[in-house]
């Protein structure tokens, strides 16, 4: 769930005086994002390579509040990782910052290039999978079924556009959601949990000089199977969502991603994961397929094509692809037919 209301964005201004500097300290312009904006440090205190992350909503639809305390807590327990930027201060939720603030490392490095870097994303994920598991893991969401949630997050995205589906995009989704079904309801046990990142694209990562992967979008983490952020990394729909990340991956990438994971994991997280990895894939693809169809059945896609501010027109493009009939059965090939993956093909 995304909150729609989003309120004016803070000025350079109030954010100088929420970090007590002058106002030259603050970059001129901000770096423009769809859930945040980013402010650089340019001088003073807490300058030298930091930046101001400001919310503008919560995908969770957390109140404001809430959702700078999950933020705050992502950051923190993902820290030891090495794999996200550090958090240097926070700005509380007021008048003046309605979402708060979080200031932050700015990582320096560069957009992924594909297939190059996956491998080195697979590291960085896991080394947040080896995390301890606490015992106590609110406030993050820990479902107690986490493949009936999934689900039910599919099912939400769909209700209210259901009879306005394309018949074969309907008839697919019908498919994959009985095939859900059907999981559920034999799945013996809950997946083995891990802190999971759950916004896994390769757009979300930076490179550092040293090759290593840093993920900045960490402030929605779930606790489920490592198998979510898996999917999420390296599905058709991740690969192609930024366009601002170079090139494509074929199957013996997905492979490569997968066993760089698997390399840097203990045997006993990897043989938890294993059972889940193909199931994770359907579940994680009906999540974003689902959504990318509830938009499309909401909004005008042809007008948003043709709308001359880029990020509609871009995202309209992107999404136009996900609805595809075809291009919906080319990512299905991945785990039915005869191309279908192996579980232990991805995770030796």
């Amino acid at each position: 769930m995304i909150t729609e209301s989003v309120p004016a964005d803070p000025t350079r201004e109030t954010l100088a005086a929420a970090l007590g500097l002058p106002d030259d300290a603050i970059a001129a312009e901000p770096v423009e994002g769809r859930v945040h904006r980013h402010w650089r440090l340019a001088g003073g205190q807490l300058a030298g390579g930091r930046l101001v992350r400001v919310p503008r909503m919560s995908h969770l639809g957390l109140s404001p509040r809430r959702n700078l305390i999950y933020a705050v807590e992502a950051f923190r327990r993902m820290t030891p990782s090495g794999a996200v930027p550090a958090l240097h201060g926070v700005l509380r939720v007021s008048p003046a910052l309605p979402w708060g603030a979080l200031v932050v490392e700015d990582v320096q490095g560069t957009v992924p290039a594909l297939p190059r870097d996956l491998p080195a994303i697979g590291r960085a994920l896991a080394a947040i999978h080896r995390l301890p598991v606490p015992d106590r893991r609110a406030p993050f969401v820990d479902p107690a079924d986490p493949l009936a949630y999934l689900l039910s997050v599919a099912r939400g995205q769909l209700a209210p556009v259901q009879d306005r589906l394309d018949g074969d995009a309907r008839r697919i989704l019908d498919e994959e959601i009985a095939w859900a079904e059907g999981l559920i309801a034999a799945a013996p046990t809950r997946p083995r949990p891990s802190l999971t990142a759950a916004d896994t694209h390769p757009g979300n990562f930076r490179i550092r000089p040293d090759g290593s992967a840093v993920l900045l979008d960490v402030e929605r983490p779930v606790y489920d199977s490592a198998a979510v952020d898996l999917a999420h990394a390296s599905l058709p729909t991740s690969l192609a969502w930024d366009p601002a990340v170079a090139g494509a991956a074929e199957r013996t990438d997905v492979v490569g991603f997968h066993t760089a994971w698997t390399a840097e994991v203990p045997v006993d997280l990897a043989d938890a994961v294993r059972p889940w990895v193909l199931p994770y894939r359907r579940l994680i693809w009906l999540r974003t397929t689902s959504w990318a169809c509830a938009w499309a059945a909401r909004n005008d896609l042809s007008a948003a094509l043709a709308s001359a501010d880029a990020a509609t027109s871009g995202l309209a493009r992107r999404l136009a692809r996900f609805v595809d009939p075809a291009m919906m059965e080319q990512a299905r090939a991945g785990w039915i037919g005869a191309r279908a993956f192996r579980a232990e093909e991805l995770v030796p």
